[in-house]
């Protein structure tokens, strides 16, 4: 599951202002933030009876926000990426070598955050890069409730070919997220998407993680259902446990979709829930998934493993293993790599093994 930190889901539950004012429209952009990455990739897959694939990469992002003038902040950001080599013509297509991600406008008030234009988002069913206009109201005590409107929707990470910014649907998608954390350890989060001539999918998750002094223990409850304006109507349960121990992580998940209509439309506008790197079989016409997995970190390694099995329709089958390293050379840099298992009955799938590995430096 590649999950993202955004500027946008940042700022939903973080104070109001990133900055502290600046007094006039100069000292707002010189005394803005530049961030960006380097990033070099490689992924090869050895698959069955079929052609092997592979590519290496590279990727460039660079983003700049500025400082706060009366409240309003203005951000921009860009990634480039090109594939060095593939191992046939097409195992890198991307529909552009440079994309324009982020450009939006941005007002924060310790009642209420704006952010109209290109930005990240992450919730529930809503990630990457969206066209939209998202509000965050947090006028209750302990709760903020997220309206927004959002367009269109593309990618841009360093590990996989860039996607321009495709249209969500005819006429986009309005979603009502919110999200209570009044109670300790708890978060309650019902929400609400609504895409003409697409679907309505509405649900409710709620999270509870507690610590102790020498263990943790907490847990994931969710259920969306979708009311398809074409085909069946979809849903998707989901009940994880997890807990530490000694600095070991572990966790323990289900899934299942609808057995007519698998998740629908449900992740149309993207999703944070597949905690597999590759999982396409999750969100599978009557699929039931269960995974196990666990996690340790031991100086400046980090070590990761997830085994999933998913049984869907006709009685096809699937496993996943990932296998995880991470090592933090310090001072912006890291590198990561994944062993990537996948096996199954299915003609639809072939099994496969694929190897992956990347490097960042961040600045």
């Amino acid at each position: 599951m590649k999950t993202k930190i955004s500027l946008t889901a940042a700022a939903l539950f973080a104070s109001s202002a990133l900055f502290a004012d600046s007094t006039s429209i100069t000292d707002a952009l010189t005394n803005g933030k530049v961030s960006g990455e380097f990033a070099i990739y490689a992924d090869q897959a050895k698959i069955k009876d079929s052609n092997n694939k592979g590519f290496g990469s590279g990727s460039f992002n660079l983003g700049y926000s500025t400082d706060s003038f009366y409240d309003f902040t203005l951000s921009a950001g860009s990634r480039a990426n090109h594939a060095f080599w593939e191992i046939h013509s097409k195992d890198y297509e991307q529909n552009a070598k440079a994309i324009l991600h982020t450009a939006n406008i941005a007002y924060s008030h310790p009642h209420l955050d704006v952010v109209l234009g290109r930005q990240e988002i992450n919730l529930n069913w809503a990630s990457d890069f969206h066209e939209a206009l998202v509000g965050v109201v947090k006028a209750i005590p302990d709760t903020a409730i997220v309206v927004g409107y959002t367009q269109r929707v593309a990618t841009a990470d360093y590990d996989s070919p860039l996607s321009g910014f495709d249209k969500l649907g005819d006429d986009g998608a309005f979603v009502v997220d919110a999200r209570y954390n009044g109670v300790e350890g708890l978060i309650v989060n019902p929400f609400i998407y609504f895409a003409n001539d697409v679907a309505t999918w509405a649900g409710a998750r709620a999270d509870y993680d507690r610590e102790f002094s020498s263990f943790s223990v907490g847990g994931t409850a969710q259920y969306t259902q979708s009311s398809e304006d074409n085909g069946d109507d979809g849903s998707f349960l989901h009940l994880e446990a997890r807990g530490s121990f000694i600095g070991i992580n572990a966790n323990l998940g289900f899934a299942k979709t609808d057995k007519n209509g698998g998740a629908g439309s449900i992740a149309a506008a993207g999703e944070n829930v597949n905690p597999f790197e590759d999982g396409e079989q999750l969100f599978e016409v009557d699929a039931s998934t269960v995974y196990l997995g666990a996690s340790y970190e031991f100086k400046d390694f980090a070590f990761s493993a997830l085994y999933g099995y998913t049984k869907y329709a006709n009685d096809a089958k699937f496993n996943e293993l990932d296998l995880g390293v991470g090592y933090d050379l310090g001072d912006n840099l890291a590198l990561q790599g994944f062993l990537i298992v996948g096996s199954g009955n299915d003609n639809a799938y072939n099994d496969y093994t694929k190897v992956t590995l990347g490097a960042v430096y961040s600045f």
